[in-house]
């Protein structure tokens, strides 16, 4: 017997919704490395932090290679053993982190955990989408979704720096744990025994082709997150890195061709709304980036602690919860996608002019809050529109097979390539500052002493000019991107060709498509008697 449910018929319905929201919460919030709490995870253990940076790209690398396994797993497990086995597993990860001093410990933990709790968000999401949207609306989905997941994020990032902060960073991976370990003793209590469908074994999975995915993208990001203090390619481990990324993408996309049941889809990529949606994802991964550059003025000039640094991130919240209000509005008017779309642009760009002309050693706490209104707005509603339109109309099995590459292509590709290229274009900003102040020092009219007591003055001007000049270069892109947005055709221009095709084809054009029509029916009709002739009637 089966039951697509997720809990005993006797819960309580607002018991269970409550229960889901909190499961779902877990999933979206346990990481293995928390952006905000990076220093304090650097100052006690004497790691570097590219290091930390890497566990954090890890994550997202974990949960892509979990998505083209989702329908297997599901499968072969039941409801409870996959819920309850993430959340012992996520809190078992997150013990060892919370002890461990080893680097690569926290790598491979944080692989581990975003693997793992793909499989269990995924249950909870199939329940939520039902729920929140019964016809189908996946607009009105993602518009209440994302806001959740982003506001559940940003809410676990402050709760665990305030943790380090007065305690230290190991005891907040020990309330972790214990909380995941609540989680799984509720989940095995409430959740029912019965199978999802029948029982299928994990039979025609190509392991070697997750093996690859996931080394591929863990090469990569290795770069990304070494390759401003390796120096980039003058590194020999940086070029050892890029070289095993290219071997084992070329051979996971040979793979991919050759075998009869792929790892990987790439079918969906013939689509332009695919090509066009990961485009957009990669111009949002540019604004995205700027966010490093945010925290090394917050710190380098405003001289915040990084429980201040993280109070920042609470200002997101108002616009993520706007974008939500306004994104359940947009779908259920049926208004055209390009607007939306071109207002979460729109909104990164004011946040980028805003910080252009504002960046100064006089910012105060306050002033931080309109641009981080414009943040928050514009992050939530480009994840809600362009993910919206990256998978519009897709077949449902060649989106899951290829579901994987798209979320590290948005979480961790776009965000990492942005986030070194700006780091490293900073620093050779510093540089050049700092050439150019030098000019004005003359040993002859200034001490050593005096010079020396004005050096941190000059790298606070040459952090506050880098800043702008990238800022400045951002808006300049961001310009182009808003045009390319305008432009774009977000699927009409196939239409209105086909219309202009149909008026100067005449007859023989409509009697060429009537006929193509007339034969898929056919066509589509002898496959049917043939399924009923073998498996009997079909509704």
């Amino acid at each position: 017997m089966y039951n697509q449910g997720l809990f005993y018929n006797w819960v309580p319905k607002i018991l269970q919704l409550l229960l889901i929201l909190i499961f779902q919460f877990a999933f979206l919030a346990v990481n293995g490395v928390y952006t905000t709490n990076i220093s304090y995870m650097v100052g006690q253990s004497g790691n570097q932090s590219d290091f930390y940076m890497w566990a954090y790209y890890a994550n997202s690398i974990g949960m892509g290679v979990a998505m083209p396994l989702l329908v297997r797993i599901k499968s072969r497990f039941r409801t409870k053993e996959i819920v309850s086995g993430a959340l012992v597993i996520l809190a078992f990860c997150s013990y060892i982190i919370g002890t461990t001093t080893q680097p690569y410990v926290i790598v491979l933990c944080s692989l581990l955990m975003g693997f793992v709790k793909m499989f269990g968000s995924i249950e909870m999401l199939l329940v939520l989408m039902f729920i929140l949207s019964p016809d189908g609306n996946r607009g009105r989905f993602y518009s209440v979704f994302y806001p959740y997941a982003l506001v559940a994020s940003q809410l676990a990032s402050y709760w665990i720096t305030d943790i380090s902060y007065h305690l230290n960073w190991q005891i907040s991976y020990m309330y972790i744990a214990g909380f995941c370990l609540i989680l799984a003793m509720l989940s095995i209590i409430f959740q029912h025994n019965q199978r999802f469908v029948r029982k299928l074994p994990l039979y025609y999975v190509d392991w070697l082709s997750a093996m690859l995915f996931s080394v591929c993208f863990m090469a990569l990001a290795h770069v990304f997150s070494f390759g401003k203090s390796q120096n980039w390619f003058v590194s020999d481990q940086i070029k050892l890195s890029f070289g095993v990324f290219v071997i084992s993408a070329v051979w996971m996309c040979i793979r991919q061709v050759t075998l009869k049941r792929p790892y990987l889809s790439f079918k969906i990529f013939e689509r332009s709304n695919v090509r066009h949606g990961l485009l957009m994802l990669f111009f949002t991964g540019l604004f995205l980036g700027v966010s490093a550059l945010q925290n090394t003025f917050a710190v380098a000039v405003l001289n915040y602690d990084p429980l201040t640094n993280a109070k920042l991130v609470l200002l997101t919240l108002p616009g993520m919860l706007l974008a939500g209000w306004f994104g359940v509005y947009w779908f259920n008017r049926q208004y055209p996608i390009k607007f939306y779309v071109f207002t979460g642009f729109a909104s990164y760009m004011m946040y980028c002019i805003y910080m252009y002309f504002s960046v100064s050693t006089s910012f105060s706490f306050d002033m931080w809050i309109l641009p981080m209104f414009f943040r928050g707005f514009g992050m939530c509603v480009l994840f809600i529109s362009v993910w919206y339109y990256t998978l519009d109309k897709l077949n449902p099995n060649d989106m899951l097979a290829a579901f994987g590459l798209i979320i590290v292509w948005r979480s961790f590709v776009a965000i990492g390539f942005f986030t070194a290229f700006f780091s490293w274009l900073q620093y050779a900003l510093q540089l050049q500052s700092v050439n150019d102040l030098a000019v004005y020092l003359d040993a002859n009219t200034i001490s050593y002493s005096a010079a020396m007591g004005n050096l941190k003055l000059t790298q606070i001007n040459a952090i506050l000019s880098s800043t702008k000049i990238i800022f400045g270069y951002t808006i300049i892109a961001g310009i182009g991107i808003l045009l390319y947005v305008y432009f774009h055709h977000f699927g009409r221009v196939r239409f209105t060709i086909l219309r202009f095709r149909r008026l100067y084809s005449g007859k023989k054009g409509i009697y060429r498509r009537r006929k193509k029509e007339e034969q898929l029916r056919l066509e589509r009709q002898a496959i049917e008697e043939e399924i009923g002739d073998s498996a009997g009637a079909i509704m």
